[in-house]
């Protein structure tokens, strides 16, 4: 709504290995300790959302410091779950030696 370019795929995704797809760049991103916004609870809402296709789309602001992955229902009607994922991984801690 803000003018942030956004792509839409063109053909609907299967929900089940989507969310496994997702359960599994979770975990990634915790690991790799990159910056997250919903990711958990988006991945949640696919589990349960009780459809069988979605629609993907991907919102990349020039503005903020996140990606964001929105999923559809397949008639577009409703976002289903949204997360965002930092555009770059957290900074390790300086240390200093002794």
């Amino acid at each position: 709504m803000a003018g942030a370019p956004f792509e839409v795929w063109p053909d609907p995704v299967e929900v089940l290995p989507l969310t496994r797809i997702y359960q599994r760049r979770a975990r990634f991103t915790r690991r790799m300790d990159v910056p997250s916004l919903g990711f958990d609870e988006a991945v949640t809402q696919l589990g349960a959302c009780g459809l069988q296709q979605l629609i993907l789309c991907i919102v990349k602001s020039t503005e903020s410091d996140y990606r964001f992955q929105i999923f559809l229902s397949p008639d577009a009607s409703r976002v289903v779950a949204c997360l965002g994922v930092a555009k770059q991984r957290a900074r390790p801690a300086r240390t200093t030696p002794d």
